[in-house]
C-alpha cells in the first residue's frame, strides 16, 4: 500500500470521527496574519485559530489552497478536500483576504505593525531555469504556469491561454511536476506528449506510480536524453529540440549517477511546444521590500530556527519558503510548530484567554 493511500485514509477518518463541532474560539485578543494558504498557512491558521487568535490568511491567488488548489491537478488531488479544510477555517473565523500580494499591494511593515504575529507560508515558485538556447522562443513555457492555469483557467498567471491541442507537447525534466504536465496536456487535447529526461527510469525523482499512470494515459519516454537547445521553427516559435544521449558514471554528491553525453550521438525531437519542469526554488525578495531584512540561505530559502522564527522580529516561516520544494507533511508540520512557538513566546497567560 502507497504512502499516499494510507495518508488519505487518516484523513478521512479524522473528518468522519471528530468529536465536536467547529466554532469560533474566545477571542484571546490576539492578532496574526498568515501570508499564502497552501498547507503549511493552513496548517498555522487552524491552530492559532483554535487558541483564540484574530487570524487573516493573505493569499496573492484568486483561489485559495495554494498549490494544492492552483497548482495539483484534480486527477490527483480532489479539490473538494482542500476546500473542506478551507471550510473549517471559514468557521474558526479565520479572514481571507484574496488576490493580496504582501509586499505589493500592503508593505509587510504594515502588515507586522497590525499583527502580533506573522507567519510566512508562502511557499518556493520560482521556476529553474534550463540554462539553454532557445528556451526564451515562444511555444515555451514554465511547469507551473501551464499547470495553475490549466487548474485555475486562463487569465491567472497569463492573459492567453496556453493551447495544447493537436501539438506536439515535449515536456523537459523527470520530476512528478512533468509527470502532471504530461497527463495535463494528453487530458487537454494534446497530440502526443513526451518526456525527455537526461537520467534512466532508476535515476528518475519522479514516483513510480506518477510515472506508471503518465505511460498508461499515452505519453512518450525518452530516457538518458538531454536537452541541450531549443530551435525555432518556420514560423519562428518552437519546431525541435536539439537532444544529446547521455550514459551514467559514478554516482554524484547525492548518491545518483552522474550522467555524461555520448560524443557524436546528437538528434532533434520534432514539437510544437516545450515545458520547463526542472523544479523551483523560493522566490527571491526585492532589496527594496521589507522582506530584504529576513535572513536567507545561499539558494533563497528562508533561514529560521528551531520554532520557525525568521531573523525579523514576529515574523515565522515555514514549508517550501524555508525547506524548499517538500511533501505536504512538512508544511503541516512547520505551520504547526510555528503555531505552538507563537503561542509560548506572546500567548496570554494560563487563565486569562478570552478576557
Amino acid at each position: 500500500m502507497s504512502i499516499g493511500a494510507i495518508e488519505c485514509f487518516i484523513n478521512e477518518y479524522a473528518f468522519d470521527h471528530s468529536p465536536e463541532e467547529v466554532v469560533p474560539a474566545a477571542p484571546n485578543g490576539l492578532r496574526a496574519a498568515v501570508i499564502g494558504s497552501g498547507p503549511a498557512g493552513m496548517a498555522c491558521s487552524d491552530e492559532l485559530a483554535k487558541l483564540g487568535y484574530k487570524v487573516t490568511i493573505f493569499e496573492s491567488m484568486a483561489l485559495p489552497g495554494g498549490l494544492l488548489v492552483n497548482g495539483i491537478p484534480s486527477f490527483k488531488l480532489e479539490k473538494a478536500v482542500v476546500a473542506r479544510r478551507l471550510d473549517v477555517l471559514a468557521r474558526r473565523g479565520v479572514e481571507l483576504r484574496l488576490g493580496v500580494t504582501v509586499g505589493k499591494d500592503v508593505p509587510l511593515e504594515e502588515v507586522v505593525r497590525t499583527h502580533d504575529a506573522v507567519f510566512l507560508g508562502h511557499g518556493a515558485q520560482k521556476a529553474k531555469e534550463a540554462g539553454i538556447a532557445g528556451e526564451g522562443l515562444p511555444g515555451v513555457e514554465q511547469a507551473l504556469s501551464f499547470l495553475i492555469q490549466k487548474n485555475a483557467g486562463p487569465g491567472v498567471v497569463t492573459a492567453r491561454d496556453i493551447d495544447v491541442r493537436g501539438r506536439r507537447v515535449a515536456v523537459l525534466g523527470g520530476g512528478d511536476t512533468a509527470m502532471d504536465c504530461l497527463r495535463t496536456a494528453l487530458r487537454a487535447g494534446a497530440r502526443s506528449a513526451e518526456c525527455i529526461y537526461r537520467r534512466d527510469l532508476l535515476n528518475m525523482p519522479g514516483s513510480r506510480k506518477e510515472y506508471h499512470n503518465a505511460l498508461e494515459e499515452g505519453a512518450i519516454f525518452q530516457f538518458l536524453t538531454n536537452p541541450v537547445e531549443i530551435l525555432a521553427g518556420e514560423a519562428g516559435a518552437v519546431g525541435r529540440v536539439r537532444c544529446v544521449r547521455m550514459e551514467l558514471g559514478a554516482p554524484d554528491a547525492s548518491g545518483r549517477r552522474k550522467p555524461h553525453p555520448v560524443k557524436g550521438s546528437e538528434f532533434t525531437v520534432a514539437t510544437d511546444l516545450v515545458i520547463i519542469a526542472f523544479g523551483f526554488d523560493p522566490v527571491s525578495f526585492p532589496d527594496d521590500s521589507g522582506f530584504s531584512k529576513i535572513r536567507v540561505n545561499e539558494w533563497g530559502g528562508i533561514d529560521v530556527d528551531k520554532d520557525q522564527m525568521t531573523t525579523l522580529p514576529k515574523v515565522y516561516a515555514g514549508g517550501d519558503s524555508v525547506r524548499g520544494p517538500s511533501l505536504v507533511v512538512h508544511a503541516v508540520r512547520d505551520g504547526r510548530r510555528a503555531a505552538a512557538a507563537i503561542h509560548r513566546k506572546i500567548g496570554p497567560v494560563s487563565g486569562a484567554e478570552g478576557t
